[in-house]
């Protein structure tokens, strides 16, 4: 998606765009899980919105070389089983929840650019509902609705609600196909403003992978430590460029995101970012994301997280104005259930 804000810098004031956030949040939100369970049955040995399934091994026998477990991973992604459809589940054990606080370190700047839909991810604070249905096997829809403790510090592009579908597994070597929509969607939009546009909204196509042995070895300085990791292919139909202030179309970016599992629930994961094209990216777009906290996939549980989505750099010296410092990220905490 694109995002758009009134930015005020010395003397003058810019119209600018922040891209990419939409595919960050869904690393964030939906890649989460599926790395926080890749990481803790990574293979030692022998070479993720909301549905928290109960882990299974990674392998049922463990003679299985990696290139079978490869094999396995990718062909079993994007599979329809049927038989679900004659289980006898009733309808609501599809649904899965989450209940959420978000508190940024710095507030949304109150200059508001005229007549805009898009800006900056979420700086105000927060709570939000999140329902996740479980269509058949790992297919999935789910949608997040908002509220603002303080409506004066609500943007037009910040959303009443957002929405995410397509398939992801947790498992290592699976594909993954997820649209996100995180742009200024409205539930009562006004007059000449559309409930959400869809176009600005981010496909990615990815793939999950576990660090094993030597690398975990050399890389993790606990036994209980693991790794897991999922690289994407991003695009966006439609984006807005600062330098000819207008909206371009075909935004592509890859990204590479590992989630380090530390000990128990502990982790720190971090995503880089690379532009297909140098020219898409925008002042404030991140070289890199990261985060760490308490996440539990289980349901009936409290997760806590720190996460950052601002323009940071490799080099501190090439970051936007007032983005890519610590304070620029939020902490999040969240309780899910099912139902």
């Amino acid at each position: 998606m694109t995002q758009r804000l009134m930015w005020k810098n010395s003397s003058n004031t810019k119209v600018v765009t922040l891209l990419g956030i939409s595919s960050l949040l869904t690393f964030s939100s939906s890649a989460a899980e599926h790395q926080t369970q890749m990481a803790k049955h990574a293979p030692k040995s022998n070479p993720a919105a909301i549905i928290n399934t109960p882990p299974t091994p990674t392998t049922d026998n463990p003679s299985e070389s990696e290139a079978e477990l490869v094999w396995k991973g990718i062909s079993s992604s994007f599979m329809l089983p049927i038989e679900e459809w004659d289980a006898d589940i009733p309808w609501y054990k599809r649904w899965s929840a989450s209940i959420n606080l978000g508190y940024p370190l710095v507030d949304t700047p109150a200059v508001l650019p005229a007549n805009s839909t898009t800006g900056p991810s979420n700086q105000n604070f927060t709570a939000s509902l999140s329902l996740k249905y479980a269509i058949i096997g790992n297919w999935f829809v789910s949608a997040t609705a908002y509220h603002y403790f303080d409506k004066d510090l609500q943007q037009a592009w910040n959303p009443d609600f957002t929405y995410v579908f397509g398939y992801s597994d947790w498992r290592p070597y699976t594909f993954s196909l997820l649209y996100s929509n995180y742009g200024g969607n409205r539930f009562n939009p006004s007059d000449g403003v559309k409930r959400t546009k869809f176009s600005q909204g981010t496909w990615s196509l990815g793939w999950k992978f576990p660090v094993t042995k030597p690398f975990i070895d050399w890389l993790s300085f606990t036994d209980d430590g693991a790794i897991g990791c999922q690289i994407d292919y991003n695009y966006t139909p439609e984006y807005f460029d600062l330098e000819s202030v207008e909206y371009k179309t075909q935004h592509q970016t890859v990204s590479l995101g590992c989630k380090y599992s530390i000990v128990g629930n502990w982790y720190v994961n971090a995503t880089a970012f690379y532009y297909l094209d140098s020219a898409q990216k925008q002042p404030w777009n991140p070289d890199f994301t990261y985060g760490f906290g308490y996440f539990d996939w289980r349901p009936g549980t409290i997760t806590v997280q720190y996460n950052n989505y601002s323009g940071n750099r490799w080099n501190s010296a090439d970051r936007g104005p007032d983005t890519g410092r610590f304070k620029d990220g939020s902490i999040s905490i969240s309780y899910s259930f099912k139902f």
